[in-house]
């Protein structure tokens, strides 16, 4: 597995590289949102299509670990993801913004709440309402985007837990926030698979066998719900198998304006300092 991962993040560096040399275009080309420029005088305005905000489910954990690699050694198939963000109004990139993400290990557990079964659906999707288990970290960290817009992070293929399609949690906010009762998100989401590759990796060990069968995206309530195919990542294999690692990467068009209601300061000083 050392191996296999090493070979991964040398293929996977010079993946990276070439990504963040593309011009920004609109977000449609990378499967996740498109621009409809407008032109006012000398000076053209782009309205992006947002991406459609989600629920932030009972698992945040306000830890802010600034790290690219999130991995902690946990098995799984390695995945580079790597994110574009913009403004939805100028479709410019968002620069200094912190992405947080987290999702579940190869066997649909989180960090914090390890000891929860995930083949028994959460009773809850809000935050703070399943207590914590224990306070490990895996696969949860944040970074700030780079002049760019553009966000990195090394991790593994998630796997699923009870009554959901694979997914990948992740918030944005202002980085640079200095007092806690102005830490505002200006975006809370998920990111999803292709289907195809979803099943491919399934298959492998280190991701089955397990007592439930995961839900596809369409048969997922809370992906159909929101009509979120502006969240599904854009995947290819790095090598000739999957096990060389996968290259996952998506365009993100939120408003810098906004205050979400899915994590609100409310939640972040009740539950998750």
């Amino acid at each position: 597995m050392k191996n296999e991962r090493r070979l991964f993040l040398k293929k996977a560096s010079v993946t990276g590289a070439i990504f963040s040399l593309l011009p920004l275009v609109p977000a449609g080309v990378f499967a996740s949102s498109h621009s409809q420029p407008k032109k006012e005088g000398d000076i053209d305005i782009g309205v992006c299509e947002m991406t459609p905000e989600e629920m932030s489910g009972p698992y945040f954990i306000n830890n802010k670990l600034l790290r690219r690699n999130i991995t902690e050694d946990e098995p799984g198939i390695p995945l580079l993801l790597t994110m574009k963000v913009i403004d939805s109004v100028t479709c410019k990139p968002l620069h200094d913004t912190l992405i947080d993400i987290w999702h579940c290990n190869a066997m649909g557990k989180y960090s914090g709440w390890k000891y929860i079964n995930p083949d028994l659906e959460a009773p809850s999707s809000d935050i703070g309402t399943i207590s914590r288990t224990d306070e490990s970290t895996f696969l949860r960290g944040a970074q700030r985007t780079d002049k760019e817009g553009i966000v990195r992070f090394t991790t593994i293929f998630p796997g699923f837990y009870a009554g959901r399609a694979i997914h990948i949690h992740l918030s944005a906010r202002n980085a640079n926030v200095q007092k806690r009762q102005e830490d505002k998100f200006y975006f809370v989401g998920q990111l999803y698979f292709p289907e195809g590759i979803s099943k491919e990796v399934m298959n492998n060990d280190m991701y089955s066998p397990r007592d439930v069968n995961r839900l596809k995206n369409e048969d997922d309530s809370i992906f159909s719900g929101v009509k979120n195919r502006a969240a599904i990542l854009t995947v290819k294999k790095i090598g000739d198998n999957p096990l060389d690692g996968l290259h996952g990467k998506i365009v993100l068009s939120i408003n810098k304006d906004n205050v979400s209601k899915k994590i609100t300061p409310k939640d972040l000083a009740k539950y998750t300092v």
